[in-house]
């Protein structure tokens, strides 16, 4: 482990940085190995061969990618190369985090909203933007040289005026934006939702399972919303206070941003392992059969599923709804 109590934030209680540096690194190894765990589950159970699925993948590589910076961050906490360029891969990623979320409900939205399906464009799309939008907002700080020690890691410096205006105008109001945008896109979701719902009660009485089954999906739907919600509360609390008493740090405060940054990727992993479609495909059987599979040049793998209109096909309504949750 690095010895940060030469740049501790409490420097009458140095043992304080080594707790919420160990809290932060084992979270972020943990979070770490979740993660891998899923990217293997997707690719044994097949969850990549819609939009909506890839889209979960790319989340969950962004999430991996994310705790390895957090696990090995803080390493150089002066005024280095090295410093900078953690931070700049810290704001980066976690931007990059924020783009994927947006891009899996905006994917729900078009599906379920607009009626329309996914397609190799729209993908594209996504991919562009979870490209362009980090690497904008990441290259800001470097204007005023904002980069630098900023508690028990690298990223902006609250020691400049400039530091502080940018912590909040290219991070934490922009992302506290984007979650309201979130909230109000899945109230849109939920509605259509449950407008198709009542429809099939009104003109086929036969569809009561189907119905229980998109009630269960609408109350999963904002879970992954909620959970990004959640973890960003205490982080941002603890740059408030940052502003308002800059040279008094608050060691609850600080734990709890150590304990809730890294626990991105361990939530998402939950969420995607505790799905009951997930539950459901984790058997040997179907280990088995994707295994055999690659080696057969000539497998289609197609699988048919039942859109949220209730006809049978390939189709991104059902499968967004499905693995989303």
């Amino acid at each position: 482990m690095v010895n940060i109590t030469n740049n501790c934030l409490f420097q009458n209680y140095t043992e304080y940085c080594t707790i919420v540096e160990v809290t932060v690194r084992s979270i972020s190894v943990l979070s770490a190995v979740c993660a891998i765990i899923v990217l293997v589950l997707i690719f044994l159970i097949q969850r990549y061969k819609f939009v909506s699925q890839r889209l979960i993948l790319y989340l969950v590589i962004s999430t991996l990618l994310d705790a390895i910076t957090l696990a090995l961050g803080g390493l150089d906490l002066s005024e280095s190369a090295a410093c900078t360029a953690e931070g700049f891969f810290r704001m980066l990623l976690r931007w990059n985090l924020v783009v994927w979320v947006c891009s899996i409900t905006v994917n729900l939205f078009w599906n379920v909203v607009v009626g329309r399906r996914s397609n190799r464009y729209l993908e594209i799309g996504y991919v562009i933007f979870g490209v362009v939008i980090p690497i904008g907002f990441s290259v800001f700080p470097f204007i005023n040289s904002s980069y630098g020690p900023a508690g028990i890691w690298c990223w902006i410096t609250n020691k400049t005026y400039a530091g502080k205006i940018l912590r909040f105008g290219i991070w934490y109001v922009p992302l506290w934006i984007i979650i309201g945008g979130i909230f109000i896109i899945f109230l849109i979701i939920i509605v259509k939702l449950l407008f198709k719902v009542k429809r099939w009660t009104l003109y086929n009485s036969q569809n009561d399972k189907k119905k229980d089954k998109i009630r269960n999906e609408i109350k999963s739907l904002f879970l992954y919303p909620i959970f990004f919600l959640v973890i960003n509360i205490f982080p941002i609390a603890n740059r408030i206070q940052n502003v308002i008493v800059p040279n008094h740090p608050l060691f609850p405060l600080y734990l709890l941003h150590a304990i809730s940054t890294p626990l991105l990727g361990l939530g998402f992993t939950m969420l995607f392992v505790v799905n009951k479609d997930t539950l459901r495909d984790l058997k040997w059987s179907n280990f088995k059969t994707t295994l055999l599979t690659r080696f057969k040049s000539n497998s289609t793998g197609k699988i048919k599923e039942i859109d949220v209109e209730g006809t049978t096909k390939i189709d991104e309504h059902t499968v967004v709804i499905k693995h989303l949750a």
